[in-house]
Protein backbone atom coordinates (compact mmCIF):
# COMPACT_ATOMS: atom_id res chain seq x y z
CA UNK A 1 0.00 0.00 0.00
CA UNK A 2 1.57 3.31 -0.93
CA UNK A 3 3.02 5.81 1.96
CA UNK A 4 1.66 9.40 1.83
CA UNK A 5 3.69 10.74 3.77
CA UNK A 6 6.42 9.12 1.69
CA UNK A 7 4.60 9.86 -1.84
CA UNK A 8 4.21 13.90 -0.52
CA UNK A 9 8.07 14.18 -0.25
CA UNK A 10 7.89 13.09 -3.93
CA UNK A 11 5.72 15.54 -5.08
CA UNK A 12 7.43 18.33 -3.15
CA UNK A 13 10.77 17.60 -4.43
CA UNK A 14 9.67 17.42 -8.25
CA UNK A 15 7.72 20.88 -7.39
CA UNK A 16 11.21 22.49 -6.17
CA UNK A 17 13.56 21.19 -8.52
CA UNK A 18 11.14 21.59 -11.37
CA UNK A 19 10.68 25.14 -10.53
CA UNK A 20 6.70 25.07 -10.56
CA UNK A 21 5.01 28.36 -9.80
CA UNK A 22 1.80 28.66 -8.55
CA UNK A 23 -0.01 27.92 -12.04
CA UNK A 24 2.15 24.68 -13.28
CA UNK A 25 1.74 23.08 -9.66
CA UNK A 26 -1.91 23.42 -10.40
CA UNK A 27 -1.94 22.24 -13.63
CA UNK A 28 0.50 18.91 -12.78
CA UNK A 29 -1.87 18.09 -10.23
CA UNK A 30 -4.90 18.74 -12.24
CA UNK A 31 -3.21 16.63 -15.12
CA UNK A 32 -2.41 14.13 -12.28
CA UNK A 33 -5.74 14.05 -11.07
CA UNK A 34 -6.73 13.17 -14.52
CA UNK A 35 -4.56 10.48 -15.42
CA UNK A 36 -5.38 8.78 -11.95
CA UNK A 37 -9.38 8.93 -13.07
CA UNK A 38 -9.82 10.97 -9.88
CA UNK A 39 -12.77 13.57 -9.55
CA UNK A 40 -11.51 16.97 -8.06
CA UNK A 41 -13.12 17.81 -4.58
CA UNK A 42 -16.15 18.96 -4.45
CA UNK A 43 -16.21 21.39 -1.10
CA UNK A 44 -13.90 23.38 -2.43
CA UNK A 45 -14.29 27.21 -0.86
CA UNK A 46 -15.82 29.73 -3.38
CA UNK A 47 -13.51 32.30 -2.09
CA UNK A 48 -9.64 32.94 -2.27
CA UNK A 49 -7.28 34.22 0.18
CA UNK A 50 -5.63 37.55 0.22
CA UNK A 51 -3.85 40.16 2.12
CA UNK A 52 -6.22 43.01 3.89
CA UNK A 53 -5.47 46.60 2.89
CA UNK A 54 -3.36 46.90 5.98
CA UNK A 55 -1.34 43.81 5.28
CA UNK A 56 -0.75 44.67 1.73
CA UNK A 57 0.74 48.65 2.69
CA UNK A 58 2.62 46.92 5.26
CA UNK A 59 4.25 44.87 2.67
CA UNK A 60 5.04 47.25 0.04
CA UNK A 61 6.49 49.70 2.68
CA UNK A 62 8.66 46.81 3.95
CA UNK A 63 9.76 46.53 0.29
CA UNK A 64 10.72 50.22 0.12
CA UNK A 65 12.61 50.04 2.80
CA UNK A 66 14.38 47.62 1.55
CA UNK A 67 15.38 49.67 -1.24
CA UNK A 68 13.48 51.48 -3.40
CA UNK A 69 14.50 49.00 -6.21
CA UNK A 70 12.89 46.04 -4.33
CA UNK A 71 9.89 48.14 -3.71
CA UNK A 72 9.29 49.04 -7.41
CA UNK A 73 9.71 45.30 -8.22
CA UNK A 74 7.49 43.76 -5.87
CA UNK A 75 4.72 46.86 -6.38
CA UNK A 76 4.71 46.03 -10.43
CA UNK A 77 4.61 42.62 -9.27
CA UNK A 78 1.14 43.49 -7.10
CA UNK A 79 -0.32 46.30 -9.45
CA UNK A 80 0.05 44.20 -12.48
CA UNK A 81 -1.26 41.05 -11.03
CA UNK A 82 1.03 39.01 -13.28
CA UNK A 83 1.67 35.74 -12.91
CA UNK A 84 5.32 34.81 -11.47
CA UNK A 85 6.43 33.13 -14.82
CA UNK A 86 4.99 35.96 -16.99
CA UNK A 87 7.03 38.70 -14.22
CA UNK A 88 10.36 37.39 -14.43
CA UNK A 89 9.52 37.20 -18.48
CA UNK A 90 9.05 40.93 -18.85
CA UNK A 91 11.35 42.86 -21.01
CA UNK A 92 11.57 46.27 -21.21
CA UNK A 93 9.93 46.36 -24.87
CA UNK A 94 6.91 45.17 -23.48
CA UNK A 95 6.16 48.79 -21.43
CA UNK A 96 4.39 51.20 -23.01
CA UNK A 97 5.08 54.09 -20.64
CA UNK A 98 3.24 56.68 -22.80
CA UNK A 99 -0.44 54.35 -22.85
CA UNK A 100 0.50 53.15 -19.42
CA UNK A 101 0.89 49.24 -20.18
CA UNK A 102 2.35 46.25 -19.84
CA UNK A 103 2.31 43.76 -22.68
CA UNK A 104 2.00 40.43 -21.71
CA UNK A 105 2.72 37.67 -24.19
CA UNK A 106 2.59 34.08 -23.54
CA UNK A 107 5.63 32.20 -24.68
CA UNK A 108 3.78 28.79 -25.32
CA UNK A 109 0.12 29.74 -26.98
CA UNK A 110 1.60 32.97 -28.43
CA UNK A 111 -1.25 34.72 -26.75
CA UNK A 112 -0.79 38.19 -25.96
CA UNK A 113 -2.85 40.63 -23.61
CA UNK A 114 -2.56 44.04 -22.01
CA UNK A 115 -2.69 45.20 -18.67
CA UNK A 116 -2.89 48.73 -17.88
CA UNK A 117 -1.14 50.61 -14.78
CA UNK A 118 -1.60 53.46 -13.04
CA UNK A 119 0.16 56.83 -13.83
CA UNK A 120 2.06 56.91 -10.58
CA UNK A 121 3.63 53.23 -11.58
CA UNK A 122 4.57 54.67 -14.98
CA UNK A 123 6.13 57.06 -13.63
CA UNK A 124 8.51 54.92 -11.69
CA UNK A 125 9.23 52.63 -13.93
CA UNK A 126 10.61 55.62 -16.66
CA UNK A 127 13.02 56.55 -14.04
CA UNK A 128 13.78 53.00 -13.62
CA UNK A 129 14.15 52.34 -16.78
CA UNK A 130 16.13 55.34 -17.34
CA UNK A 131 17.77 54.71 -20.85
CA UNK A 132 17.82 51.41 -21.71
CA UNK A 133 15.41 50.33 -24.36
CA UNK A 134 16.21 46.09 -24.14
CA UNK A 135 16.87 43.89 -21.57
CA UNK A 136 15.03 42.22 -18.68
CA UNK A 137 12.48 45.23 -16.93
CA UNK A 138 14.08 44.41 -13.42
CA UNK A 139 17.49 42.99 -13.79
CA UNK A 140 19.36 39.98 -11.21
CA UNK A 141 22.24 41.59 -9.49
CA UNK A 142 24.13 39.19 -12.35
CA UNK A 143 22.83 41.06 -15.22
CA UNK A 144 19.84 38.29 -15.93
CA UNK A 145 16.58 37.76 -15.21
CA UNK A 146 15.09 36.60 -12.17
CA UNK A 147 14.18 32.79 -11.51
CA UNK A 148 10.38 32.28 -10.55
CA UNK A 149 11.54 30.65 -7.23
CA UNK A 150 14.09 34.03 -6.14
CA UNK A 151 10.82 36.10 -6.76
CA UNK A 152 8.86 33.42 -4.54
CA UNK A 153 11.97 34.22 -1.75
CA UNK A 154 11.89 37.77 -2.07
CA UNK A 155 8.03 38.16 -1.63
CA UNK A 156 8.30 35.64 1.85
CA UNK A 157 11.31 37.73 2.97
CA UNK A 158 9.52 40.91 1.99
CA UNK A 159 6.59 39.65 4.51
CA UNK A 160 8.72 38.63 7.43
CA UNK A 161 10.12 42.26 7.66
CA UNK A 162 7.09 43.36 7.58
CA UNK A 163 5.41 41.72 10.32
CA UNK A 164 3.01 39.64 8.46
CA UNK A 165 2.04 36.19 10.03
CA UNK A 166 0.40 34.62 7.03
CA UNK A 167 2.23 32.49 4.30
CA UNK A 168 2.46 35.33 1.61
CA UNK A 169 3.44 34.29 -2.20
CA UNK A 170 3.53 36.15 -5.66
CA UNK A 171 0.10 34.59 -6.46
CA UNK A 172 -1.24 35.93 -3.05
CA UNK A 173 -0.52 39.25 -4.58
CA UNK A 174 -2.65 38.49 -7.35
CA UNK A 175 -6.01 37.30 -5.49
CA UNK A 176 -5.27 40.52 -3.38
CA UNK A 177 -5.07 43.11 -6.41
CA UNK A 178 -7.99 41.14 -8.38
CA UNK A 179 -10.28 41.26 -5.28
CA UNK A 180 -8.89 45.14 -5.12
CA UNK A 181 -10.15 45.37 -8.16
CA UNK A 182 -13.81 44.03 -8.08
CA UNK A 183 -14.27 45.73 -4.74
CA UNK A 184 -14.01 49.09 -6.21
CA UNK A 185 -16.44 48.23 -9.15
CA UNK A 186 -14.00 47.05 -12.20
CA UNK A 187 -16.45 44.96 -14.34
CA UNK A 188 -15.56 41.57 -13.65
CA UNK A 189 -15.41 40.79 -17.48
CA UNK A 190 -12.60 43.54 -17.46
CA UNK A 191 -10.94 41.97 -14.80
CA UNK A 192 -10.89 38.41 -16.33
CA UNK A 193 -9.07 40.04 -19.37
CA UNK A 194 -6.49 41.97 -17.20
CA UNK A 195 -5.95 38.62 -15.43
CA UNK A 196 -5.78 36.70 -18.86
CA UNK A 197 -8.20 34.10 -17.51
CA UNK A 198 -10.09 32.01 -19.75
CA UNK A 199 -13.24 31.62 -18.75
CA UNK A 200 -15.49 34.09 -16.37
CA UNK A 201 -16.21 31.44 -13.78
CA UNK A 202 -12.53 31.45 -13.11
CA UNK A 203 -12.65 35.24 -12.22
CA UNK A 204 -15.77 34.99 -10.41
CA UNK A 205 -14.04 33.91 -6.99
CA UNK A 206 -13.23 37.22 -6.99
CA UNK A 207 -16.24 38.86 -6.72
CA UNK A 208 -17.07 36.11 -3.84
CA UNK A 209 -13.81 37.55 -1.99
CA UNK A 210 -14.94 40.90 -2.27
CA UNK A 211 -16.27 42.44 0.87
CA UNK A 212 -17.84 45.71 -0.15
CA UNK A 213 -21.42 44.95 -1.46
CA UNK A 214 -21.34 42.48 1.82
CA UNK A 215 -20.54 45.21 4.30
CA UNK A 216 -22.61 47.78 2.62
CA UNK A 217 -25.47 45.45 3.39
CA UNK A 218 -24.72 45.02 6.89
CA UNK A 219 -23.99 48.65 7.54
CA UNK A 220 -27.75 49.23 6.28
CA UNK A 221 -29.09 46.44 7.88
CA UNK A 222 -27.67 47.52 11.39
CA UNK A 223 -28.55 50.85 11.33
CA UNK A 224 -32.33 50.67 10.25
CA UNK A 225 -32.84 47.28 12.40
Amino acid sequence: MPEPKQDAKRIAEILRDGGYDYDGSKYLFKLARRQAGLKPPQNRSNTVDRMTKEETEQFIEAAYSVDGRRGLMLRTLLETMLRVGEFVSLQIEDISLKENLVIVRDGKGGKRREVPITEALSRELRLHIGGRNTGPLFQSPRGGTYSARRIQQIVKETAQEAGIQKRVYPHLLRHTMATRLVNSGMPIEHVRKVLGHESIDTTRVYAETATNSVQKSFQEAAENG
